[in-house]
């Protein structure tokens, strides 16, 4: 399953495009009023052109979605994100009807950007290193957190 969650519309709003492969599924479509909350597409094609219609309305995709990965194997599924100093897991056995809800979850806040950031590397490297491959892989770029200001005060000399 690909999910990607995107932000922004007038007035503003999330919406989550998902595309379950399967050629003798059917998608379906879940709005508030007039505003798409979900989108489900059975055939990856669909999937990207509806990124791209959403991306040209002006919708933005935040960085827990830009760093949603999932990997699998022959029965498993995990799945890692990362948003700002936060990493999430979630992992399970793989069904016919496995969605983003299934499974096991796990947050782990981390000290800093730069600890939450090697953290994801090394899980996603242990992953591969069991046997786990990538569905849907497409390059990853994760943005640097901005530094906090530094305090402005007399330093104490010793």
């Amino acid at each position: 399953m690909l999910l990607r969650e995107l932000e922004g519309g007038d007035p503003p709003h999330r919406c989550k495009l998902i595309v379950i492969e399967d050629p003798a599924g059917f998608g379906h479509r879940v709005m508030e009023e007039e505003l798409l909350l979900e989108y489900v597409l059975t055939k990856l094609v669909d999937f990207e052109q509806a990124m791209a219609e959403k991306i040209a309305e002006g919708f933005e995709e935040p960085e827990r979605s830009l760093t949603r990965r999932v990997f699998t194997t022959a029965e498993l599924f995990w799945i890692i994100s990362l948003d700002s100093d936060t990493l999430r897991t979630q992992a399970g056995m793989i069904r016919a009807d496995w969605r983003e809800t299934t499974g096991k979850s796990r947050s782990k806040e981390f000290r800093d950007r730069d600890r939450a950031v090697a953290a994801y590397h090394k899980a996603i490297a242990d992953k591969r290193a069991e046997g786990f491959r990538e569905k849907y892989g497409r390059e990853v770029q994760i943005a640097d957190a901005p530094r906090a200001a530094k305090k402005q005060g007399k330093r104490k000399s010793r």
